[in-house]
């Protein structure tokens, strides 16, 4: 995440994760998706009073000299981790043997540098076959010729790539960390008016057409007959990102208040999806400081489920992201409060024991916001101060 042309504390988190597109050059389609997906991790960080913060985005297709169709090497050297998307296609394969010999150069750069690197290969839609010494090694890549025969729409499509890319980035992201790569999402909502929503999107998720491996814990059905069902549910949220779907009924359900207290007590992530149609009695007020999405569900299709779960993910690799960042930074971490997101006074309130620092992304917090947190500090731990992880690197 970084804001461009910036102060060097930011450029520091610039170079934690790049992604690199690479694609044959004369395919528009290939720059079509390239320029999707760098529109689509621009906006992936947080964004306050105009300013934004992005996962950088560095494309590959132009030939490098007169005498060749490829690209110049990748520079692997300017990030901790390098995400290589690969967007084989029927123009690629016109000089499947050049490209062949490009990627696997770039596997020999990525074996070199210890693979914290990694390539994400999306298949040709026409059904070509994969690079030659990838078929050889076995590499699965992503079947686009399925989407293509399915009759997926394009928008469908560019869905389904980029919650295929961002899966692949938090899958090995959390493998190179010593987890075990699974994308798991809690489905909070009220049966009263949102159970509808939430069935729609774990029957989505459990399809046999959906071949993004996410994991759903929706509700008490998945429980074991005898267990504890609060401290599963603490054990559930504890380990994914909390998806809401926000109905009319949700704030005001004990238990729904429960779960996304519960996630932000455990610093999750957190996506708000807004399905309101009336009247809210009354707005949570922890709710606070988390992205809100929009949705309107058509239960007889799922054209809004992906976009929705493409949100989910990529809040979730901005929280990955800005931990890893700021364990780089933060030497002592309890001699720190790291927030994923802005601090609200739930957070100064609510915390055992209050550090000396609360980090946080950048950019600063408004003065209003700051000034009633200050407050809240002065009266319980006045050695307590606010810094974005801007300030600290």
């Amino acid at each position: 995440m970084s804001a461009g042309a910036g102060s060097p504390a930011i450029h520091r988190i610039l170079d934690l994760l790049r992604i690199h597109v690479v694609w044959a050059d004369r395919s528009d389609e290939g720059a079509r998706i390239a320029e999707l997906v760098s529109k689509h991790f621009d906006g992936i960080g947080m964004e306050r009073d105009g300013v934004a913060y992005r996962v950088p985005v560095r494309f590959a297709s132009t030939p490098w000299d007169a005498s060749s169709t490829l690209p110049a090497e990748l520079d692997l050297s300017r990030a901790v981790h390098n995400a290589i998307v690969l967007l084989h296609d029927d123009v690629m394969q016109d000089n499947v043997g050049e490209w062949d010999h490009f990627i696997q150069g770039t596997r020999k750069a990525i074996a070199a540098r210890g693979n914290v690197d990694f390539i994400i290969p999306f298949g040709s839609p026409s059904g070509d076959p994969a690079l030659p010494s990838d078929a050889a090694a076995k590499i699965q890549y992503a079947y686009r010729k399925a989407w293509v025969r399915g009759r997926m729409s394009s928008a469908a499509r560019d869905s389904r790539l980029l919650l295929h890319t961002l899966y692949q980035i938090r899958r090995q992201l959390a493998l190179l960390g010593g987890g075990d790569g699974q994308e798991k999402i809690f489905v909070s909502h009220a049966k009263a008016d949102g159970d509808a929503t939430a069935s729609a999107i774990v029957a989505f998720v459990n399809d046999k057409s959906q071949d993004v491996s996410l994991h759903t814990f929706y509700d008490a059905k998945e429980l074991n007959p005898g267990e504890d069902f609060s401290d599963r549910f603490v054990e559930e949220i504890g380990a994914g990102t909390l998806l809401a779907i926000v109905s009319d009924a949700y704030d005001s359900r004990p238990w729904c208040v429960f779960e996304l207290t519960t996630a932000k007590r455990k610093r999750r992530p957190i996506v708000l999806a807004d399905v309101g149609q009336r009247r809210t009695s009354r707005t949570y007020p922890y709710g606070a400081n988390l992205p809100k999405v929009r949705i309107s569900p058509t239960h007889g299709g799922s054209e809004w489920i992906e976009p929705l779960l493409v949100e989910v993910l990529s809040e979730g690799l901005r929280c990955d992201l800005f931990e890893r960042q700021a364990a780089r930074v933060v030497g002592t971490p309890n001699e720190a409060l790291m927030l994923p997101r802005p601090p609200e006074l739930f957070d100064v309130v609510d915390a055992k024991k209050l550090p000396q620092v609360i980090v946080y992304p950048d950019p600063p917090l408004g003065e209003i916001e700051e000034s009633l947190l200050v407050k809240a500090l002065k009266a319980l731990s006045p050695s307590t101060r606010l810094a974005t992880l801007g300030e600290l690197s």
